[in-house]
């Protein structure tokens, strides 16, 4: 057996990413990519990287090149985990293809390993999860001395990566029980609806206009009317009602929003009328009440959805995204939009105003409030400058992001009074309505393309859903029992670790089993990181320190403390959840039952 063909079963078994990414490199000369790492021990690095590491326990490397400079810190730093980056995947195949490195790429503090760029956000993932304190940032020698711009704009990366990772950790405590119902009570609905993805460019080179709920909506609505007949319409969140109200029926409607609120925004039968595309985080009554054409998008960040739909992220178009436009900017994008108009993207508070008249889901003394309070500026299209609050911003910044991440598109921002959008021109919407005069949309397209699908429910696949969802439902109840098992070895274990230290290693073994049963099953994570995803994050966070603690006191001690609170957030849940799947079959149950009905009399 080869040396490559050694480490790569260790890559497999470990980092199976990296053995698909050195599989995929094409067959260069291997030769190219020099080795610059010493076989002697770099004392001088080493004195240097303890003067620069901190009390954490997470190491990030960047660098791997041969592996002995990894080997080196694993034997300085026998109690941290090692996460290590090699940028330069053709010397990384170098190094597996003329090195036995399988003793160290299965080394258990060794915990992660990226290659490549296209890695680097994967890296950046695992480092936001496990990281409690400040981060070590070890760089090997050869990227001291030759890439020391490039280790900077990583770091300033991580740092970025990080604070938005923490901010949708937080996002995602807040709405975890709304999201969580929407999921699961979505996953019906999904089963008998066309998905987004199944009209990926149907309406190839045609212009979009996504209207949000700014003050400066209203200035334009009498344009919007102008504008039906030559571009696409679509309603971002609560803006279908302004336009209902103005009598202007949007092509498509978007939600994407979990809360309640939801039922104002959609309370006239007029705006329930409307094409909807529903996203699996939306309020789930709203699909339900919805009567007209309805589409549906799973989000990559959806794991529940994909749990139970055996879906990758790869085979979903749709990101989350800091506001419903940016979702409405995916969909025009998904259908092939050419040219994507931008309207009532306001961001910012023009003339101290919320939103455009004719939304009304929100009292005004609630948002006369955030006006009032609101502490930022922001650029305007007129070159003055709009009040603003930290929640502009960020979706401001989401939005940014995301024109730059669909270079093929025309963006064009037609907000009157606006914050300015990078990679938005400003086009008032008179102009724009010039350039589109000869271009001529149906007034029910997508209606009609919705209908002209023809929707075969795949029963097999129903099915499938089905058992899994009652599968899950009777596992809970194993989980409860077994956590109580874990609980009643866990109580004696800090007494013994004093007493009797023998027993208390076994038990601490024991726990580690049969919480492995517990978390190991395939449902666990999907099901639990979307319920309680702070709790697990910080479980996450401390899961470092407690594997790499070789006192068993401290250990006992940390395993009590931390995996107890854990286990009993996780009891806490279950009822909740439980109730949750039982409801989810029966609205699932309901859908079979009709669907028979429905072919009984054809």
């Amino acid at each position: 057996m080869s040396q490559l063909q050694i480490n790569h079963t260790i890559l497999e078994q470990r980092f199976p990413h990296v053995a698909t990414q050195i599989n995929s490199l094409p067959n260069d000369d291997l030769s190219i990519p020099l080795f610059t790492e010493a076989f002697e021990r770099d004392i001088a690095w080493l004195d240097a990287v303890q003067g620069a590491t901190g009390d954490g326990k997470i190491l990030f490397v960047y660098g791997f090149e041969r592996g002995l400079s990894i080997v080196d810190l694993l034997e300085l730093y026998p109690n941290h985990w090692l996460f290590v980056y090699e940028p330069d995947e053709l010397l990384f195949r170098k190094a597996v293809t003329e090195y036995d490195l399988s003793l160290l790429l299965g080394h258990p503090n060794l915990y992660w390993l990226s290659v490549g760029e296209s890695q680097l956000d994967m890296m950046f993932h695992m480092l936001s999860s496990y990281i409690i304190d400040g981060l070590s940032f070890i760089a090997l020698r050869k990227y001291l001395s030759d890439d020391m711009s490039m280790l900077r704009e990583v770091k300033e990366k991580f740092k970025e990566y990080h604070q938005n990772f923490l901010v949708d950790k937080y996002t995602e405590n807040r709405f975890r029980e709304e999201w969580t119902r929407n999921f699961l009570y979505h996953l019906p609905d999904v089963l008998y609806t066309p998905s987004i993805e199944q009209f990926f460019y149907a309406f190839e080179g045609a212009t979009v206009v996504v209207v949000s709920s700014g003050p400066s909506l209203q200035e334009d609505i009498e344009w919007l009317k102008k504008l039906r007949p030559h571009a696409l319409i679509i309603s971002a969140g609560s803006s279908i009602q302004a336009l209902i109200k103005h009598g202007i029926q949007p092509h498509l409607a978007v939600i994407m929003d979990g809360h309640p609120v939801n039922k104002k925004i959609f309370a006239s039968s007029v705006s329930r009328e409307q094409p909807l595309l529903f996203t699996s985080s939306s309020y789930y009554e709203i699909s339900d009440q919805n009567r007209a054409e309805k589409i549906y998008s799973i989000m990559k960040s959806d794991d529940i959805s994909r749990y139970f739909f055996g879906l990758s992220k790869e085979e979903l178009f749709i990101s989350p995204s800091e506001t419903v436009a940016g979702t409405a900017i995916q969909a025009a994008a998904c259908l092939g939009a050419k040219r994507i108009i931008l309207a009532g993207q306001d961001l910012s508070f023009p003339d101290n105003k919320f939103y455009a008249d004719g939304i009304e889901h929100f009292a005004a003394e609630t948002t006369d409030k955030k006006v009032q309070e609101a502490p930022k500026k922001v650029l305007n299209v007129k070159g003055t400058y709009n009040t603003t609050d930290e929640s502009f911003s960020q979706m401001k910044g989401g939005l940014e992001k995301l024109i730059t991440a669909l270079p093929r598109i025309e963006f064009v921002n037609s907000t009157r009074n606006g914050a300015v959008i990078e990679g938005a021109s400003f086009k008032p919407m008179e102009e724009i309505y010039k350039w589109l005069a000869s271009e001529f949309v149906d007034p029910d397209a997508i209606a009609d393309l919705i209908n002209k699908k023809n929707i075969v429910v795949d029963m097999n696949k129903v099915q499938d859903v089905r058992d899994k969802l009652i599968a899950t439902r009777e596992d809970l109840s194993n989980v409860r029992s077994e956590i109580a098992a874990v609980h009643k070895t866990m109580n004696k274990l800090r007494e013994f670790s004093r007493t009797k230290p023998a027993k208390a290693q076994n038990m601490v073994e024991s726990i580690e089993q049969m919480w492995g049963l517990i978390a190991n099953r395939t449902w666990f994570s999907p099901i639990f990181e979307s319920i309680m995803p702070i709790e697990v994050a910080r479980f996450d966070q401390v899961l470092p320190v407690i594997v790499t603690e070789h006192q068993l006191t401290r250990k006992s001690d940390l395993i009590y403390e931390h995996l107890g609170k854990l286990l009993q957030d996780i009891t806490a849940q279950i009822p909740i959840l439980e109730e949750m799947f039982s409801e989810s079959i029966h609205r699932l149950d309901k859908k079979i039952d009709g669907d028979a009905v429905v072919h009984k009399d054809i």
